[in-house]
């Protein structure tokens, strides 16, 4: 029940706060004066990044398997990758502007994931035969 919550938790921070950075992103390729906002911006997609290794590991343990199983679990990962990419560029002190596109896709793939999908394939699952390790059978 905690995982679940935990879960939710998450997944709704981390929606929320890459809501806000695209916002501040487009406002810093419009106007350049607005240094500290793009800062900011970054900051928040590193809490987004955060937020969204925590709901991966949150499900690992849950579930007991990399979650990448399902439809959810891997456009959450598509998300947390594009996170990832988003923020090389932040790190090695450039402005880049592949984070234009960065930004924007973790936000369409993260909210398609939570709110375009049923709520029920948000559930973790066993999985198929296929995707197990015949190590463990």
């Amino acid at each position: 029940m905690i995982f679940l919550t935990l879960e939710h938790i998450l997944t709704h921070i981390s929606f929320s706060v890459v809501s806000i950075v695209i916002i501040i992103h487009f406002l810093t390729l419009l106007v350049n004066e607005f240094v500290g906002l793009y800062d900011s911006s970054e900051k928040g997609m590193l809490t987004t990044f955060f937020c969204l290794t925590g709901l991966l590991i949150t499900r690992w343990i849950y579930s007991g398997h990399l979650p990448i199983s399902d439809l959810y679990e891997s456009l959450i990962f598509l998300s947390w990758i594009f996170s990832i990419i988003h923020m090389v560029p932040y790190f090695k002190k450039h402005k880049n502007y592949l984070s234009t596109i960065s930004a924007p896709s973790t936000f369409f793939t993260q909210g398609f994931a939570t709110w375009g999908l049923l709520t029920d394939m948000h559930q973790s699952k066993i999985l198929v035969p296929a995707l197990k390790d015949p190590i463990y059978k």
